[in-house]
């Protein structure tokens, strides 16, 4: 690889390219600096030797100038005395070597020449030229020899000589030009200086830092970045550098993975055969149905299992052509959809419902997957099936359960309200109407006091039949709970004659006597009638007015209907007047907890307690739950409520002196509380602050609220579970029960409700539904926890179930915090520590 031919240094640990690099840029400044001060010495001596030469000739030719103004008449007098004169005058000057007055011929007239001087030699230096001459001479020394003309207006009478010394010219420029390169030198070493110091940091240090790094690269250690010193071209390299390290790592790690990967594959081809033989053993003895065809859905294998399921042998499909790769399926828009899927070359996966060739009806989930050859090219098609008619058996069960009741087979709460809405909507696309009657049994309570529930279940399963019997196919009768029912009439056109007549049927069905078990039963009913949409748009607006109505209808004398009017108004003036109460109770105390204990059954050890909220009120006396918590829920008052409970319960366990080891309390937070943003906030300082209590929390919710599928809902629950809190699923099975969101949700437990386990362990009903719900929690990882326990053959038969958790009078009634306390010292004391 290339990053291999960076070697650290042996001697220094630093890596050498980085010596390199600083001798390569001190050996360019180097150069750069000499010929830079080459050039500026070169330049500034011929600078100055010509200005001191020009000078010297300056002065020269104005000496040589006077000179000749003045000797003509000496000349004329051919007074040698004075023309020596004025050359020795000449000569005194420093910079003049000689000096000599010539005739026309060039004969000397003056006598006066230097010692050193020979005549012969001047001479030679003359030329007869009338300009300004450089002679060199013999004695290897510099001369300026000029002439000036001697005229007498303008008779030239001779010459004036004069031969300069450009010796101390040489001298001065030499010594001006050692001084400048020395000045020089110290302006370049000290510019050099500060150019290689702000090189050192601006270049060499990042170069350095990226060679380390790169160093380290070479080596294999890769966790290290290199530091960024600068934003500069550097700087980003270096977070190139970085960056590429980063990537380096992950293809070395992808390439490790890959090589592991190769080795395994070196060991999967060795011992190949082998494998093939135990893949074609396990594919013959897998609990899935196996099927292989072609690409044009020709069977070209099945395993036993698949013969075991559908009846039909290998020899009766092999070579045989199957549209549905194997299944049955009728449903040509499922075949169309699977086609199209696997064509494409994804893999196909859902359910379908298929035949066995003795003609049974059963559904598979199945995974169809193309088979590609080295090429990519699909080859084969694999189908992978499971029988899984029992687990939808056990859906339609729960679903079943979920929407209807129970005890009636009438559709439940949850059914009825969603019929409804399909009907308002129904309605207001045909302009027609829709009675929503409320029927509620009047005295139902004296017959199961005074004969008992079974005798009173008898009589509601007979009454519900009756009154199912006086609607119409298109109308709805539902179980709202209890002695309450639900009747729901669609296109309704004329309200004063249809609906009458309607009412008066269901009247006169309910006070016939009934004959159970040698009992003469006369039951009435009160009806209450709301109308869409002149009585509410709704659903909740028109089961309001409908029960505000039936309610009106009881206090008439009962046995009667009435229709929701605006002067029943008053009923929600007492809802009001009931939510003013509650807006007070916590200010005046009036709100308190219970704990109900929870056990393990087969162990009998406390393991925690429910949380329910009491409301004793001076005018009102004990509030039932039931009445006060949907108007906390409908005014927005349940989050302050919600939010003094955890309080108040964390106050509570403070002062409890025994607790057992991950004891827990389960706490019903309501489902628009729940799905708050605050909740969430709340929760992890409530959380805490149970933490250092030694307690562990977990969130009882109802059904309805999984049903939601808001992204919101999972998230909080992740957030519970990321917390260490626990979540249950309340009254589970009186709601929409079902796996598909017990699968998305992390739940803990499962609160079997106490409908279920009255009729344990004799009720045939109840025991396979809770056998189911055991088996489902099972197979989820979920436990269960079974409320309204009240006989040991109720727990015995739970335990035999392998349901670990129960709540119930047999164990103990709900207690305020003091008697829990009480209850916790008698039934946990702790081991002293020795």
């Amino acid at each position: 690889m290339p990053i291999e031919v960076i070697r650290e240094n042996s001697d220094s640990g630093s890596p050498t390219f980085n010596g390199r690099l600083r001798l390569r840029f001190l050996s360019w400044i180097s150069i750069i600096l000499i010929i830079t001060l080459g050039g500026a010495t070169y330049y500034i001596y011929n600078t100055q030797q010509t200005h001191l030469e020009y000078s010297l000739k300056n002065k020269a030719y104005a000496i040589g100038q006077f000179i000749a103004l003045i000797s003509p008449d000496a000349i004329y007098s051919y007074d040698v005395t004075t023309l020596d004169s004025f050359v020795e005058q000449i000569s005194n000057d420093v910079d003049v070597r000689y000096a000599q007055i010539i005739t026309l011929e060039n004969v000397p007239v003056t006598t006066y020449l230097p010692e050193d001087i020979d005549p012969k030699t001047i001479a030679s230096w003359i030329s007869d030229n009338p300009g300004q001459v450089q002679f060199k001479s013999s004695q290897d020394t510099n001369s300026i020899t000029l002439k000036f003309p001697i005229n007498d207006g303008e008779i030239n009478l001779g010459w004036l000589v004069i031969g300069l010394n450009t010796s101390r010219i040489e001298y001065i420029t030499q010594t001006a030009t050692v001084f400048l390169i020395e000045i020089y030198t110290i302006i370049v070493l000290i510019l050099g200086s500060v150019i290689f110091i702000v090189f050192k940091m601006q270049v060499l240090n990042p170069v350095n830092a990226l060679t380390t790094g790169a160093t380290r690269v070479a080596v294999g250690k890769l966790d290290q970045d290199v530091p960024i010193i600068s934003d500069d071209e550097l700087g980003r390299l270096a977070h190139s550098f970085n960056t590429m390290q980063r990537e380096i790592k992950t293809d070395r790690e992808i390439l490790i993975g890959f090589n592991k990967q190769l080795e395994e594959e070196i060991e999967y081809r060795q011992k190949a055969s082998e494998e093939l033989k135990k893949l074609s053993m396990a594919v013959e003895q897998s609990p899935a149905s196996v099927v292989i065809t072609d690409t044009k859905g020709l069977i070209e294998y099945v395993n036993p299992k698949y013969t075991e399921i559908s009846g039909y042998s290998a020899k009766e499909v092999i070579g045989n052509p199957t549209k549905q790769l194997g299944a049955d399926v009728e449903d040509g828009a499922l075949l169309k959809d699977i086609w199209s899927t696997i064509e494409k070359g994804k893999v196909w996966t859902g359910e379908f419902c298929t035949k066995r060739k003795n003609g049974t009806v059963y559904w598979e989930s199945a995974v169809i997957a193309p088979i590609r050859d080295n090429n990519n090219i699909t080859t084969h098609y694999l189908t992978v099936k499971e029988d899984i008619t029992q687990r939808k058996a056990i859906e339609d069960k729960l679903l079943e359960q979920a929407t209807h009741d129970q005890l009636t087979k009438l559709p439940n709460r949850f059914l009825a309200f969603d019929r409804l809405e399909q009907l308002i909507q129904h309605a207001e696309r045909n302009k027609t109407h829709v009675a929503v009657i409320y029927i509620d049994l009047d005295n139902f309570k004296n017959v199961n006091d005074s004969l008992g529930h079974s005798v009173g279940d008898e009589l509601l399963i007979l009454l519900s039949k009756r009154i199912n019997d006086q609607l119409r196919k298109q109308d709805t009768l539902a179980r709202l709970g209890g002695d309450e029912f639900l009747a729901l009439i669609p296109d309704l056109n004329d309200l004063s004659t249809d609906l009458e007549k309607v009412v008066t049927r269901l009247l006169s069905t309910t006070e016939s006597p009934v004959e159970l078990h040698n009992h003469q039963l006369n039951i009435t009913s009160s009806l209450g009638i709301a109308v869409y949409p002149d009585d509410g748009t709704t659903v909740s607006a028109l089961m309001s007015n409908a029960d505000i109505a039936m309610y009106d209808a009881k206090h008439a004398g009962r046995n009667t209907f009435r229709f929701f009017t605006k002067d029943l108004n008053n009923k929600i003036s007492e809802k009001i007047a009931l939510e003013t109460e509650l807006s007070q109770a916590l200010e005046l105390n009036e709100l308190y907890p219970v704990y109900q204990p929870i056990l393990d059954i087969a162990q009998q050890e406390l393991v925690g307690a429910e949380v329910l909220l009491r409301w004793k009120n001076p005018q009102l006396g004990i509030v039932p739950p039931s009445e006060f918590i949907p108007v906390a829920e409908q005014s927005g008052l349940i989050r302050p409520i919600t939010d003094w409970l955890f309080q108040r319960i964390l106050d509570d366990v403070n002062v409890w002196s025994n607790k057992p080891d991950n004891f827990w309390l389960s706490v019903n937070v309501p489902p628009n509380y729940f799905c708050d943003t605050s909740f969430s906030k709340a929760i992890s300082r409530i959380n805490q602050q149970a933490e250092n209590a030694g307690i562990r929390l977990c969130i009882e919710i109802t059904e309805n609220l999984l049903l939601q599928g808001d992204s919101n809902v999972l998230n909080i629950f992740e957030h519970l579970s990321s917390l260490g809190i626990e979540s249950a699923i309340d009254d589970f099975g009186t709601g929409y029960s079902s796996l598909a969101y017990i699968k998305k949700f992390p739940l803990n437990h499962l609160k079997i409700d106490r409908s279920f386990v009255k009729g344990l362990p004799h009720d045939e009903d109840d025991r396979a539904l809770t056998e189911i719900i055991v088996l489902m929690s099972k197979k989820f990882g979920i436990s269960v926890i079974a409320e309204g326990v009240e006989t040991e053959d109720q727990a015995d038969f739970l335990n035999s179930l392998d349901i670990k958790y129960a709540q119930g009078f047999l164990y103990a009634k709900p207690m305020v915090s003091m008697s829990f306390n009480e209850y916790l010292s008698d039934h946990y004391s702790p081991v002293p520590t020795p």
